[in-house]
This record gives structure tokens, C-alpha cells and sequence, in this order.
């Protein structure tokens, strides 16, 4: 099937449920909502078919129903409350409309039936929606745009967080991570490099995908753990496996959440397997398949490091990166470069969920913006760099800087 079959099968779809969305309604703005995306959608579906080559189209009876989209079209009214698009510009709606298809090629996209295709496609236009207004505003000195969460709904991305108050008090609820030792011996002190990142050193695995499950604790350990074993044996990779600490750390909660200490301690007392022999599924499996003769990675410590820069500056550059756990507003999800730098306010009145990541290293901006280097779990088209966001440093923005771990392999 070439490109312009697949885009009229998909608009042939959109239409389709907007039919049937329009039949179900039951409210006088729902109507006019699914009216508007009709619209865009059958528009976008004339333009598709007047550029078909004559060989495509070629007989008679195709012509023929061109010209009944035409006409059909023609009768479809705009919805006037629409925000996406205020002076309801239809060349534009239908350069949307095509901008979603490109989407769903580049990103490998495919969906089962016509509802879920058009539930897509509205969380698409949401998204965009969101990016636009953000670049427009310089919304938190940062570049937005898309990525594989781009067609995903708002209450979809907020159940891959953890709750707002899953890590109060972990500090002092705490049985295997301590506190950082007075003696700790420090190689490297202040003053600090202007730049450091352990991806240079061939320390970092390269980021990976945690879908739809609230597993982030469980891939920031894991990724805590790969770089520690590759600092402590001469930077030595081993892809881990997150499905471990599903499956088996039955203290934590798998896709519903789990806190590092819980995580860290199980990795010390039992180990996580590679992920080739445990590969990653996004839910909890019925059984624990681990078994004793495996070869497993453990950890021998792990620390809370002060709550500062300074502090996290010291561990960073002597033993390797540090786990966090932050808070997270909407912007974040469409980042795409920049350094991200939510406001008080918006750390404290828009947060929609935490989220466990991975700081490998620092930086400052040609502005002077200071950041961190942060691994994140939503896959490499995700920000910068193959999965990275670079993230306000010094302010303790959204807590980034509140619970910081360090570990030693």
C-alpha cells in the first residue's frame, strides 16, 4: 500500500467515526466538536484525492466519489467555539490533518479501529495545540515539539507518573538507603568543571522506553545500577532489567509505582537479571521466573547525598550519576530542547505527577542558564540528545534537588 492509499484509509476512518461520534452525541458542544473535525477531516480528504496521479484514480467511479467527498464537504459546518485554529483556517486544518498521517508514519504508528484513530488524532491536535502556544510563549525558557507521547491523552501521560505525594517522607522512612557518610573520601573538589557528562566516559546506557506503566522508580534504579557496575568495572555495559523489580520486588507496586529505597534494597539482597534473559513486558507477570544460578548485578550501598547542588555537584563528578525524583507539569512531556525552567508557581500549583530520573551530568548554557544533564525513560525521541532533558540547575525546580541517591556497585 503506497502513501496516498494509507492516507485515504486513515481520513476514510476519521470520517467514518465522525459519523458515528455525531449519531452518539448528546449535547449541543459535543455536536459541533465532532462537526469541526469532520470537517477537517473530509477537507484534508479532497486535497488527498484531487493529487492522486491519473493512473491512481484513473476510472470512472473514483472521479465519481471525489466528487461526492467534494460535495459533502461542502454541506459540513466549522465548529465556532473552536480553539485550535481561531480564524478556522481550513488550510491550515487540512496541513494539520496531513501533518498527523506524516506522524504516524515516522513514528511507526498503527491503530486497530476507527475510534481509537480518531481518538489519536483529537489528543494529536490537543498536543500540537499545547506546542504552539508554548513556543509562542517562550513557556519556561524551553523548545517544545513532538514525540511518541504527541498522540497520547493528558490522563494517559499522567498514569506513567507517580502520585503527587509518593515520595513524602521516604527520607525518614527509609531502611537501606543512609544517610552519606561524614568521611566520605573526595577525589575531585570544588571548584567544579563549567561541563561534565559521564556519557562521554562510556558510563551511560542509552535511554529506554517505560510505555504506558507508572514504572519510572523501577528505570531509574535500573539505570543508576547499569552506571554504577560500569564505573566499578572498568566501564563495562550491562542492560539490566527493569521487568525485575516488577515481577519480583513485590514490596514496591510495579506499574502503579515504587519508591528507590525499596528498589535499591531488593538490587542489594537479590540482584536484577539482564534484560535478554527478563525483557521488559510493562505490567506485572504472574511469577518471579528469577532463578538462583542467573547472573545478576546487586549494589553494595546506596546514599542520600545532602539535598544541594553543591553537594550532588561532588557525588557527580567523583562516584558517578545521581537518582531523583521531581515533580512534573505538562510542558515537560513536549520537550525538545533548551533548558527546561518551570516556575515556583507552577511547581507548586500545576504539578500532575513525580517522576524518578537520572541526572549523568552538568552544564551551562551560552546564556548562562546553569542545568543538568537528565536521562529520562520515555524513550530517545523524547528531548534532546536521544532521550535527554536538560533541567534547571540550582533552584531546586520542581525538587529536583530535594531527594537525591548515590549508589556504589
Amino acid at each position: 500500500m503506497d502513501n496516498d492509499e494509507k492516507k485515504m484509509e486513515i481520513y476514510s476512518l476519521l470520517v467514518t467515526n465522525d459519523k458515528k461520534a455525531h449519531d452518539e452525541a448528546h449535547s449541543a458542544a459535543r455536536i459541533r466538536k465532532v462537526l469541526w473535525f469532520a470537517s477537517v477531516v473530509a477537507v484534508a480528504l479532497i486535497v488527498i484525492m484531487l493529487g492522486y496521479r491519473v493512473n491512481y484514480l484513473g476510472d470512472k467511479e473514483r472521479q465519481q466519489q471525489r466528487q461526492r467527498y467534494y460535495e459533502s464537504a461542502a454541506n459540513l459546518p466549522r465548529d465556532s467555539s473552536s480553539s485550535l485554529h481561531e480564524n478556522h483556517d481550513l488550510e491550515s486544518s487540512i496541513l494539520m490533518a496531513d501533518h498527523f498521517i506524516d506522524y504516524l508514519k515516522r513514528h511507526k504508528k498503527n491503530y486497530a479501529t476507527s475510534e481509537e484513530t480518531m481518538k489519536r488524532f483529537q489528543a494529536f491536535l490537543k498536543s500540537k495545540k499545547m506546542e504552539i502556544e508554548h513556543n509562542s510563549k517562550g513557556k519556561f525558557n524551553a523548545e517544545y515539539g513532538e514525540n511518541t507521547l504527541s498522540d497520547w491523552t493528558n490522563e494517559e501521560f499522567e498514569k506513567m507518573l507517580l502520585p503527587k505525594d509518593f515520595y513524602k517522607n521516604m527520607r525518614e522512612k527509609s531502611d537501606f538507603i543512609k544517610p552519606i557518610p561524614q568521611d566520605m573520601n573526595y577525589e575531585m573538589n570544588a571548584p567544579f568543571p563549567d561541563f561534565f557528562d559521564w556519557r562521554a566516559k562510556n558510563i551511560v546506557t542509552p535511554v529506554k522506553w517505560q510505555g504506558k506503566c507508572g514504572s519510572c522508580w523501577a528505570f531509574a534504579a535500573t539505570a543508576t545500577v547499569e552506571a554504577a557496575w560500569a564505573l566499578a568495572h572498568n566501564g563495562e555495559w550491562r542492560n539490566l532489567s527493569e521487568q525485575t523489580l516488577l515481577d519480583c520486588d513485590l514490596n514496591d507496586n510495579a506499574c502503579d509505582g515504587g519508591d528507590e529505597d525499596k528498589a535499591f534494597r531488593y538490587i542489594h539482597r537479590s540482584g536484577l537479571a539482564y534484560a535478554v534473559d527478563l525483557p521488559y513486558v510493562a505490567h506485572r507477570q504472574n511469577s518471579c521466573v528469577v532463578k538462583e544460578d542467573w547472573n545478576v548485578t546487586k549494589i553494595q550501598v546506596a546514599y542520600y547525598i545532602h539535598p544541594d547542588e553543591q553537594s550532588m555537584l561532588q557525588w557527580l563528578v567523583n562516584f558517578g550519576p545521581v537518582n531523583i525524583g521531581m515533580s512534573v507539569t505538562q510542558p515537560m512531556r513536549a520537550y525538545k530542547g533548551g533548558v527546561f525552567t518551570p516556575d515556583k508557581y507552577a511547581c507548586k500549583h500545576e504539578v500532575i505527577g513525580l517522576h524518578a530520573l537520572l541526572i549523568v551530568g552538568f552544564g551551562t548554557s551560552e546564556k548562562g542558564e546553569k542545568y543538568w544533564i537528565v536521562k529520562n525513560s520515555w524513550g530517545q525521541d523524547y528531548g534532546v540528545e536521544n532521550g535527554y532533558i536538560y533541567f534547571a540547575r540550582g533552584i531546586n525546580a520542581c525538587g529536583i534537588e530535594e531527594e537525591p541517591v548515590g549508589i556504589l556497585a
